[in-house]
C-alpha cells in the first residue's frame, strides 16, 4: 500500500484500525464539503501534471455501499474525464465484500469524500481534510 494511504501506527488504535462512525457524522459531512469545495483544485492540478505520475500521486476518497453496509475507501487516481476519476482501489475493504484491494472503479465527481494530492518534489500532500480526525475516531475506540 501507498505510503499516504498508510495509517500511523500508534500503542492507542484499535486492532483493526477503522474507525466506525454514524451515518449521520456533522463533522464528516464538513470535511466532505471542504473537499468538494477545492477538488476543482486537483483535477487543475491533474490536468497540468497528467504525465508526471513518478512526482506526484492523486487519491480520492468515496463510499461504497452494498445492502446496508457503507466503506469509504481511497482509491488512487489515473485519470480525470467527463466528470469521473478513474483508478484503483488501494484499501481492503473490510465490510464490502464485492470488492478487493487493486480493483478498477470510476468514481463520480459528486460523490467524493475527501482527496489527496502527493508531491514528491517538495514532500508535500494537499488535501486529506478528514484523515486527522479519523485518526483521532480509531484512537478513542
Amino acid at each position: 500500500m501507498f505510503s499516504f494511504f498508510r495509517k500511523k501506527k500508534s500503542t492507542e488504535d484499535s486492532k483493526s484500525g477503522i474507525a466506525v462512525l454514524e451515518g449521520n457524522d456533522g463533522s464528516l459531512k464538513g470535511f466532505k464539503e471542504k473537499a468538494q469545495d477545492q477538488l476543482q483544485y486537483l483535477i487543475d492540478f491533474m490536468n497540468e501534471h497528467e504525465k508526471d505520475d513518478e512526482l506526484f500521486r492523486y487519491a480520492v476518497k468515496v463510499g461504497f455501499n452494498e445492502n446496508e453496509k457503507s466503506e469509504h475507501m481511497w482509491v488512487q487516481v489515473n485519470d480525470y474525464e467527463d466528470g469521473y476519476f478513474r483508478g484503483r482501489l488501494v484499501n481492503k475493504p473490510n465490510t464490502i465484500k464485492s470488492l478487493q484491494y487493486g480493483d478498477s472503479v470510476s468514481v463520480k465527481r459528486s460523490d467524493v469524500d475527501d482527496w489527496l494530492l502527493q508531491d514528491f518534489l517538495t514532500g508535500t500532500e494537499v488535501g486529506g481534510f478528514s484523515r486527522e480526525y479519523l485518526r483521532n475516531q480509531v484512537k478513542q475506540k
